[in-house]
């Protein structure tokens, strides 16, 4: 996201200096920008740094409130760990009859609270945040309680390469890019699909063997893990594939669902992000804890019709640019640049 921003900044004639370090030096700058705050440690050292100097600090937060995740997914993957479909459907259906109150006094939702208030904490000492979206910036002041900081949204681009790909009129299968990894929710997707008759590409890196077995455990002869594949192959995939579905449990709102969009393939979701507000009606959206709405939704994205160029969704997607972005971005700069 830094990287592309930067790009588009550029573009509109900004000088821009991207570094990945944890001690920014930012003397001799009209403004710093620090993005993410999903590792609080990280971003406070970065966020110091800042502060010893002039500069304004702009904060993309890129956050959303995981403790839903962090209560709920240990308990899908735990009941996607038993031999049968059966078996597993009883230990999901003892998962939803479990109060949220008692899900609260996990040990994981607990260390889930601390580091929400550490991130309202570096949140509050920003001079200007960069919600992605409406949503994003909604849930800044409801969750994170930082109504008193000023924010201007800037949406995440959607990609030019993607939106000029190549495309087939024989579109087939399902895809899912990302990251192989418990927040993106592959398991609990090739379990919704295991006996769907349909194709399956799952298309990322694989960081934890047990979470990759879990996937695995659940895979068909249909089933493909293709690994981490050029950008261009990936695209020229997604530009084959009827379905990209993408049930992650947190995302804002998941650049791979955009990008897919764009290469005209049918959209399903998770719905915990603001992918509605960039996706809208013309994408499906599934629960991320619920197999069967995942399930649901694959089977309604795949009964759509195929997509046309210039459809409902691309006019969409191509009013949120990345040169639309680094505008909103630049106007914010202007705002807190002394």
């Amino acid at each position: 996201m830094a990287q592309s921003a930067g790009r588009a900044l550029r573009e509109l004639g900004v000088e821009v200096d991207l570094v990945a370090t944890e001690s920014p030096e930012t003397s001799g700058y009209d403004v710093a920008h620090v993005f993410g705050i999903f590792h609080p440690e990280t971003a406070a050292r970065q966020i110091d740094a800042v502060r010893k100097g002039s500069a304004p600090l702009v904060l993309s937060p890129i956050w959303l409130d995981l403790r839903p995740y962090f209560m709920t997914a240990p308990l899908v993957e735990r009941a996607l760990r038993v031999r049968t479909p059966g078996a597993v459907e009883r230990r999901l259906e003892t998962m939803r009859k479990r109060t949220r109150e008692s899900r609260r006094s996990d040990k994981a939702a607990r260390r889930a609270d601390r580091e929400v208030d550490l991130q309202r904490e570096l949140v509050l000492r920003a001079d200007m945040l960069l919600p992605a979206s409406e949503v994003e910036a909604y849930r800044y002041g409801e969750q994170l309680r930082v109504a008193s900081v000023p924010y201007a949204v800037a949406p995440v681009g959607t990609d030019e390469e993607a939106l000029a790909v190549e495309r087939t009129s024989e579109r087939a299968g399902v895809i899912c890019v990302g990251r192989v990894e418990s927040k993106k929710n592959q398991a609990a997707l090739l379990y919704a699909l295991h006996d769907v008759d349909v194709d399956v590409t799952v298309v990322g890196r694989e960081y934890d063997p047990r979470y990759s077995a879990l996937c695995r455990r659940w895979a068909t002869p249909r089933t493909r893990f293709a690994g981490t594949p050029s950008r261009d192959e990936v695209l020229a995939m997604m530009a084959r594939a009827a379905v990209h579905a993408y049930p992650a449990w947190v995302e804002i709102p998941g650049l791979a669902s955009i990008e897919a969009a764009a290469a005209g393939a049918r959209i399903v979701s998770g719905d915990r992000g603001c992918e509605r507000e960039y996706l809208g009606p013309e994408a499906e959206y599934a629960d991320p804890s619920e197999p069967e709405s995942i399930r649901a939704a694959v089977l309604r994205a795949l009964g759509r019709g195929p997509r046309e160029r210039g459809d409902a969704l691309e006019l969409r997607l191509r009013a949120r640019t990345w040169r639309a972005h680094a505008e909103a971005t630049l106007a914010a700069y202007r705002r807190v640049a002394r």
